[in-house]
């Protein structure tokens, strides 16, 4: 039976679930330990995805259904409970016996609770104001909204990109098996006097210009450029030790470098890319990254890890020194100067950002993400990241050499010009579930799928990229 609003309501005078069961709960296990068909992973699971789509970008329940929680339905989970005037979210487990919460703040996203946490506990999640989005409305894309494409979505003069939008969509072409789910498709032409130029933009039935998506881990890339801002500031060099204050003088860990982190080179044990109990358990950053033993020599193995990505959040915590600093960092230095004013990076409940994972956005603050980093990490005229850094993070990582026709891994970002028909330097955000922004440097261009393809089906952005190529070479 589906919980009432009132029954969610009772739950504020207890704790929101015993994890006495457990001998390590699933909220406080090291990063990549976590089990994901865990009943407290899955209803956390889907009060934050329902928090994020439904209070960020006014998503209806229903569709959020569809879309986003499409892995985790029929399993005998109820609706979950959207409370609109505390605006706060409720999902139970099938028994009833545990309901997690996922809070929304307007300049913070949301925030799963911990599980031992109560309602009344919702006043001490960290909190900062932004400044709100201006009216852009009026001004040329990429500084604003307004654009002079037809209904279609497509510039006349690039009519052959109709079909490949088309396909795009199908499910079909693009796809490892049938199933890929597109929400959005940009591509971007660069142009020295206006930034971007917007040639192509389609969007899924439901979804629009300010739809918002999870990036899933696309995140890591945009963290990644912070972390070059930061370098660019002075507060760090990639090439010495990082600085993580919970390990202790001695510690082997403290010879990990910054870009061994960025490389995915850390040595640590990962467990692999499975961060559920900080995604959806609300376990904090801090202590699941930190907590990781050393497996192997720092920059002898590569392993995609989410933990390498937070702990380059931890040291960035620590070297800024000031938690409003902090929490303000990415807009103040990077999201609001391009004027990506409707992405929010969504951070843990002691207010650590979830940075390899949850950032929510849109396609088109994607898209000028992007031609950031096609313009080599300058933003009319002012150089915000260092000079070598965008041909650092497209570089093939040490410990992962090229290998034809599979994707090769630089610094945050995945490398495509391994694949066929994909010129040489083509670079790409991942973001699981089908998140991409992908920059082609000799061609001037910014492609831009997003999607919420269902697990095991995988959307082959590398043949977007070389039908988007070819339609344009006619």
């Amino acid at each position: 039976m589906r919980p009432s609003l009132m029954k969610c309501m009772l739950l504020t005078s207890v704790l929101l679930v015993s994890t006495n069961s457990y001998a390590t709960p699933p909220y406080q296990r090291l990063a990549g330990a976590a089990d994901n068909d865990d009943p407290l992973i899955v209803a956390g699971y889907r009060a934050i995805f329902t928090c994020s789509a439904h209070f960020l970008m006014g998503r209806p329940l229903n569709d959020i259904k569809r879309i986003e929680l499409v892995d985790v339905e029929g399993k005998g989970y109820p609706d979950p409970v959207i409370d609109e005037k505390r605006r706060l979210v409720f999902s139970s487990d099938p028994t009833g016996s545990i309901t997690r919460v996922a809070a929304y703040r307007d300049s913070m996203g949301c925030t799963i609770l911990p599980p031992h946490w109560q309602i009344n506990d919702v006043p001490r999640l960290p909190y900062v104001s932004y400044a709100q989005a201006p009216n852009v409305s009026q001004l040329a894309f990429p500084d604003g909204d307004k654009t002079n494409l037809p209904a279609s979505g497509i510039d006349p003069r690039y009519a052959k990109l109709n079909k490949v939008l088309d396909q795009a969509f199908d499910g079909i072409t693009h796809a490892k098996k049938p199933g890929t789910i597109t929400t959005s498709v940009l591509v971007i032409k660069l142009d020295k006097a206006k930034g971007g130029q917007l040639i192509a933009e389609r969007y899924r039935k439901g979804f629009g210009v300010h739809s918002g998506y999870r990036t899933w881990s696309t995140s890591k890339s945009i963290f990644a450029a912070l972390m070059g801002i930061a370098s660019r500031q002075g507060l760090l060099q990639l090439d010495q030790p990082v600085t993580i204050p919970e390990w202790p003088e001695g510690d082997a860990r403290k010879a990990i470098t910054y870009q061994q982190l960025m490389w995915m080179s850390s040595g640590l044990y990962s467990g692999g890319p499975n961060s559920a109990a900080v995604y959806f358990g609300g376990q904090d950053v801090i202590s699941a990254a930190t907590g990781t033993s050393l497996e192997v020599k720092p920059g002898t193995r590569w392993q995609y890890a989410n933990n390498d990505t937070l702990l380059l959040v931890r040291s960035l915590r620590h070297l800024l020194n000031d938690d409003l600093h902090f929490l303000r960092f990415p807009y103040d230095e990077l999201l609001h100067p391009l004027g990506m004013y409707h992405t929010r990076m969504e951070v843990d409940h002691l207010g650590t950002f979830v940075g390899s994972s949850q950032t929510y956005t849109t396609a088109r603050d994607l898209a000028r993400f992007g031609i950031f980093l096609a313009n080599d990490g300058v933003h009319k005229g002012h150089r915000y990241l260092p000079e070598d850094f965008i041909r650092f993070v497209s570089t093939p990582a040490p410990t992962k050499p090229p290998v034809a026709n599979e994707w090769g891994y630089g610094a945050q970002f995945w490398l495509l010009d391994t694949m066929p028909d994909i010129p040489k330097g083509t670079f790409t955000t991942f973001g699981n579930k089908g998140q991409y922004v992908t920059v082609v440097p000799g061609h001037d261009l910014v492609i831009v799928r997003t999607g919420v393809d269902p697990n095991g089906i995988e959307y082959k952005q590398d043949r977007l990229v070389a039908d988007v190529l070819k339609a344009l070479s006619h």
